[in-house]
């Protein structure tokens, strides 16, 4: 039986075309450098399989609290996530991922020490580089043991990550 994955774009005014990409299980995609709808709908048929249907109705709670975050609203998320499409390392390191506060940042090895890995720093950060969720998993958050901004896969790499960071720091008031 195929599984159905909803679609929707959002239009924001800092992050440009957002995509999101819901299945039964949650939020298995957010796409932040989206083309077009083409685009979006052909990179998520790469990446899961499934029936790919754009619905505003299914994607409704998801979309409203991205927006709500792109207008410095939220803080926190409270959507479900579809773990099914990450190992259980993946699972750990994302997971702890979500539990940097707003506006604040952890290294990667700090992250390892977290789910007790403390060795596994550049494994931590391949399973933040493979996170479908951004923003929602706040891998913005994670920096290098000296502070600086090491990789980003979301757009345009590290400069949209500095962006992001730069929007939650001043949003925390």
């Amino acid at each position: 039986m195929a599984v159905t994955v909803y679609l929707n774009l959002i239009e924001t005014d800092w992050l440009g075309l957002v995509g999101v990409a819901v299945s039964s299980r949650g939020l298995l995609c957010l796409g932040l450098d989206v083309k077009s709808r083409q685009d979006f709908l052909f990179a998520n048929q790469n990446f899961a399989d499934g029936v790919f249907v754009f619905s505003e109705t299914e994607t409704e709670l998801f979309t409203a609290q991205i927006q709500s975050y792109l207008a410095g609203e939220l803080r926190s998320f409270s959507l479900p996530i579809d773990w099914s499409v990450y190992t259980p390392f993946q699972q750990a390191v994302l997971k702890e991922t979500q539990r940097i506060p707003y506006g604040e940042t952890r290294s990667y090895g700090q992250i390892a020490a977290a789910i007790a890995r403390p060795r596994a720093a550049r494994a931590v950060g391949q399973a933040e580089k493979r996170n479908q969720t951004p923003l929602v998993i706040p891998c913005h958050r994670v920096v290098g043991s000296d502070g600086s901004l090491t990789g980003y896969s979301g757009g345009e790499g590290v400069e949209l990550k500095a962006r992001i960071i730069a929007f939650e720091q001043s949003n925390r008031g």
